[in-house]
């Protein structure tokens, strides 16, 4: 690898191991066959899903059948097929057997609204949709039946609970094998929608075996590790990493149906998890539970946090309380979910301020408004290069706007590379706030507000402006009902950082809006506030 420690690019020494990597299917084949009986797929202490434990074998098995099943039902190798409800175990059978059939995964949010899912469905030509019986009170297959008129493409909708004994029951053998390449696109991931409409990023197997199985060697998970996730399968951390990235390593995965502090903490106890894989929130979450400090979590020897920087005191907190490693991550659904990562045995700096080093493979730059390469420690916007890298947005369009003449992903992140070549993500640059022409990272000003005694969460928004155009806005939720007023809070914040970095405005919440994910949804936080003080107020 040639790297100047002088400017912000890494350049990864051979991506020689990514055209060597499987398909979705070939993992699981080739983990029932090194790990026929070992667990799978586990769920338990979950109410409201019934407990299910798969050993490699029995999964590898119902996924050949099903693949048979919907090959005989009719579909093609090709054909788009949805998935549409919560982590039900059918999700991850069905992402087996999909990529066994050489179809392609549709991964659709089970809290879409029918707007929104005839959006998805028709925007990937979606021949069939597997779906739950109901998500809370409502039905979705009532939803799909108004829905079906306007997605002409649409032949046949499934539900879980009667699909794998339909599918199973048609399976038959074929003469003629189904053919699946490395390089097919396996997954359409819709990204997040926290700055616009969702756009259809395509991922294929290599790119998602290459990522899955480097982000689980960096983070140091083992045969035989006991790993709970708390990512929605419909989200690329889910079915894109945590999923695949179990069966490489022959480890068992078990999901989380719906995040519960109490329902998690009682799955990481009972069934000796040795790491858990989530957002900031959850770990906040699982802290304050009041049954945390009589658990027994002797087994648990790794947290991996994504979605968002872990804060260096609940980096500690978690090290202490849980008694783990703590691991740090960055990426995106563009690059399947797994960017840059720490390693447990990094600095307690490079764990808490970075986002840690490029996986294997992987090359990143840092570049200017001119699209040169800034120097280390400047922030720029983060371009990514490597074998995790989709195969483009269905939208045309899109992909002339992010990809590089040179084939170089313009993730829309900013960050800046430190001189031991980790990344330190400050923001989406449409998040930067522009003060009197002076940009300012929210992701800074969170972190040092958030060593406020008084701070559970925060999000920093910038807030219209007369005078400067924006203005820096700290929404807080606190620790306790009895907590420091805005005055107190500002007062703190001018003791410790720049004047034109204090907020100034401080907005107490219980909750902030989230996607299904956990990532907060700034676009909507700010019209939440502005609301809630009205224009008249917005200028201070």
């Amino acid at each position: 690898m040639k790297n100047d420690s002088h400017l912000a690019v890494w350049l990864a020494d051979s991506t020689d191991e990514y055209h060597a990597a499987p398909t979705v299917g070939e993992v699981l084949s080739r983990s029932a066959s090194l790990w026929p009986d070992r667990e799978a797929v586990v769920y338990s202490c979950q109410p409201d899903i019934r407990e299910t434990r798969w050993s490699y074998r029995e999964l590898n098995e119902m996924a050949e059948q099903f693949a048979s099943g919907l090959l005989q039902h009719g579909y093609t190798p090709g054909d788009r097929i949805a998935v549409w409800g919560p982590n039900h175990p059918e999700w991850i059978l069905l992402e087996y057997a999909l990529a066994k059939a050489g179809m392609v995964i549709v991964a659709i949010n089970p809290l879409y609204k029918e707007t929104e899912l005839v959006y998805a469905l028709n925007t990937s030509q979606v021949k069939g949709i597997f779906h739950a019986d109901r998500v809370g009170k409502i039905a979705l297959e009532n939803i799909i039946e108004t829905a079906k008129p306007r997605v002409p493409s649409l032949i046949g909708a499934h539900a879980f609970s009667r699909a794998i004994v339909d599918f199973c029951s048609q399976s038959r053998p074929t003469d003629t094998p189904v053919t699946v390449k490395s390089s097919d696109v396996f997954m359409i991931q819709y990204t997040s929608g926290t700055t616009g409409p969702p756009k259809a990023a395509q991922l294929t197997h290599g790119a998602i075996t290459h990522t899955a199985k480097a982000s689980y060697r960096r983070w140091g998970i083992e045969e035989g590790s006991r790993v709970c996730h708390g990512f929605p399968l419909f989200h690329v951390g889910g079915s894109g990493n945590s999923t695949p990235g179990a069966a490489i390593t022959g480890a068992t995965t078990l999901p989380l149906y719906i995040f519960k502090p109490e329902t998690t903490l009682d799955i990481l106890e009972s069934e000796q998890c040795s790491g858990f894989i989530g957002v900031p929130t959850m770990l906040t979450a699982m802290l304050e539970h009041p049954s945390f400090a009589s658990r027994d979590l002797s087994h648990l020897k790794y947290i991996i946090a994504g979605g968002s920087q872990v804060p260096e005191n609940l980096l500690h907190r978690c090290e202490s309380e849980f008694g783990v490693e703590m691991i740090n991550c960055y990426g995106q659904t563009e690059t399947c979910g797994v960017t840059s990562s720490t390693r447990s045995s990094d600095s307690t700096y490079a764990k808490s301020q970075t986002s840690g080093r490029p996986l294997d493979g992987v090359s990143v730059k840092i570049v200017n408004e001119h699209g040169e390469i800034a120097a280390r420690d400047t922030p720029g916007q983060l371009n990514y290069k490597g074998p995790g890298i989709m195969f483009g947005y269905l939208d045309d369009e899109t992909n002339r706007e992010v990809f590089s003449a040179d084939g170089w992903l313009q993730t829309g992140d900013l960050a800046r590379m430190d001189h031991q070549g980790n990344i330190i993500v400050v923001g989406r640059s449409r998040e930067m706030i522009i003060r009197g022409g002076e940009n300012l990272s929210p992701a800074e000003i969170e972190n040092y507000v958030l060593e406020h005694p008084d701070v559970a969460d925060i999000a920093v928004i910038g807030l219209p402006d007369s005078k400067y155009g924006e203005v820096v806005c700290a929404v807080i939720r606190p620790r306790s009902n009895d907590h420091a007023t805005p005055e107190q809070i500002r007062a703190w914040c001018s003791e410790r950082i720049s004047r034109w970095k204090v907020p100034e405005y401080v907005v107490f919440v219980n909750v902030f809006p989230t996607t299904h994910s956990g990532k907060v949804q700034k676009h909507l936080l700010r019209e939440q506030i502005i609301a809630s003080l009205g224009e008249n107020a917005l200028t201070p």
